[in-house]
C-alpha cells in the first residue's frame, strides 16, 4: 500500500512549510526575520490562511495513519515486543533530538540577527523544550493506552470487512462534537500559556486539538480491523470535500475583509473561534479526499514519493535544525520576504528529506528512523 507512505511524505512536507513563516511572526527556534517597515498585510493573511488550511488536516491525518497500523503490529509482535520496538523507534530519536538537535537549533538561533534570545541570560534560554517532538510524546501515550486495552481484554484483532464504513450521519456528529470541544479547549488560554512556557511547549500550541487527535488515532485503530480507509464511499467523500473547499474559501473571504478593513485586532477573537469551529468540518473532507485520490493514483505518484514517506519520520525529527540553518543563510540577505519564505520552504523540505535519506543508508540509523 504505497499510498500511505505517499500521504505521509506530503503531510510532513506541509508541516515543514507551515513552520517557515513562524520566523516572520514570532520566531523559529530563535530565528526572527524582521518585518518592521514592510507594509504588506496580504503576506500575513496568506500565511495565516495557509497555516490554518494545513492545520485542519495534516496532524489529524498523521494520527489517523499512525493508529491504523497499531492493531496489526501488536497482533504480529505481541504487546511486550511492540512496546520495546516503539521505545527504540520513538524514544531514541526523541532523546537525541531533545538533547542535541533542539538545543543546537536554539543555540544557533540565538546568534542570528534580531533574535529575541540574543539578550537572554544563559539560565533563561529555552533549552530542553520538546518543540515539535510533542507529537512523539502524544503518539507514545496513545500506543501505551492501546496496549493497556489489549492487555486487559486480550488480543482479538481480526480482519472483518463485512462491517460497513461510517456514513454521513456519523461523520457529521463526530465533526460537530469535536468542533465544540475544540472551541471550548481554545478558550483555556491560561493553561496553554503555562504549557507554552514549560518544557512541554508543543502542547501549549496544540492543546486545543487533543480530543480530535485522540479520536483520529483510535479511529485509525478501529478502521484497520475493517479496512475502512480502503473502502471509502466515493460519493460521500467528494461531496464533503466540496463542502470543505467552499467553507475554506468563505473563511478566506472573511479574513481578507477583516484584514483590509483594519479590524483584525478588534475581530481577532471572534474570527479565531469561528475558524476553530470549522477545523473538523474542513479537515474531514480533505482527509477523505486525499486518501481516495492517493489510492487511485499511487502508481502515478511513484515509488519515489513512497520512499520519501519512509524518510518522513527522520525528516520531521531534523527539520527544526535544517530550517534554522536555511533561514539564517537566506533570511538576512535583503531578499523580498515572499521569496525568502518560498525559498526556505523548498530548501527546508528538500534538505530534510535528503539528509534523512542519506542517514538511513547507515543500518544502525535505519533501525531507528
Amino acid at each position: 500500500m504505497l499510498f500511505f507512505d505517499q500521504i505521509k511524505a506530503l503531510m510532513i512536507a506541509l508541516v515543514i512549510a507551515v513552520h517557515v513563516p513562524l520566523a516572520f511572526y514570532g520566531n523559529w527556534m530563535g530565528v526572527r526575520i524582521p518585518m518592521e517597515g514592510i507594509s504588506d498585510p496580504l503576506f500575513a493573511t496568506a500565511y495565516r490562511f495557509f497555516s490554518y488550511s494545513c492545520q485542519t488536516f495534516f496532524m489529524y491525518m498523521l494520527f489517523l495513519i499512525s493508529g491504523y497500523f497499531v492493531p496489526p503490529s501488536i497482533h504480529k509482535k505481541g504487546v511486550v515486543r511492540y512496546l520495546r520496538d516503539r521505545l527504540l523507534r520513538i524514544g531514541v530519536p526523541f532523546l537525541v533530538s531533545l538533547l542535541l538537535i533542539n538545543n543546537i537549533s536554539t543555540l544557533l538561533g540565538r546568534f542570528s540577527p534580531a533574535s529575541p534570545y540574543a539578550e537572554l541570560p544563559w539560565n533563561e534560554m529555552p533549552f530542553n523544550k520538546v518543540g515539535v517532538l510533542g507529537f512523539l510524546v502524544l503518539l507514545f501515550v496513545f500506543d501505551l493506552l492501546y496496549c493497556a486495552w489489549v492487555a486487559l481484554r486480550g488480543d482479538h484483532f481480526a480482519m472483518d470487512t463485512s462491517v460497513p464504513a461510517p456514513q454521513l450521519r456519523s461523520w457529521i456528529i463526530s465533526a460537530f462534537v469535536l468542533a465544540i470541544l475544540e472551541v471550548v479547549m481554545s478558550t483555556r488560554t491560561e493553561l496553554w500559556v503555562v504549557l507554552w512556557n514549560s518544557p512541554l511547549d508543543w502542547f501549549g500550541v496544540q492543546g486545543a486539538h487533543m480530543f480530535t487527535y485522540t479520536f483520529m488515532f483510535f479511529l485509525g485503530c478501529k478502521a484497520s480491523c475493517h479496512r475502512w480507509l480502503e473502502r471509502l464511499n466515493t460519493h460521500l467523500v467528494v461531496r464533503w470535500f466540496r463542502f470543505s473547499i467552499a467553507s475554506a474559501l468563505c473563511l478566506l473571504t472573511i479574513l481578507l475583509v477583516v484584514t483590509f478593513n483594519d479590524s483584525t485586532s478588534t475581530e481577532a477573537g471572534k474570527l479565531g473561534l469561528l475558524m476553530t469551529f470549522f477545523y473538523t468540518f474542513i479537515g474531514w473532507g480533505v482527509i477523505g479526499y486525499l486518501l481516495l485520490w492517493f489510492q487511485r493514483n499511487e502508481s502515478r505518484c511513484g515509488v519515489w514519493l513512497a520512499t520519501a514517506g519512509i524518510n518522513s519520520f527522520g525528516a520531521y525529527i531534523i527539520h527544526s535544525l535544517v530550517l534554522v540553518v536555511v533561514l539564517e543563510a537566506i533570511g538576512f540577505i535583503g531578499l523580498n520576504h515572499w521569496l525568502i519564505a518560498l525559498a526556505a520552504t523548498v530548501l527546508g523540505i528538500i534538505m530534510s528529506f535528503g539528509i534523512t535519506d542519506q542517514l538511513r543508508r547507515i543500518p544502525s540509523v535505519a533501525r531507528v528512523i
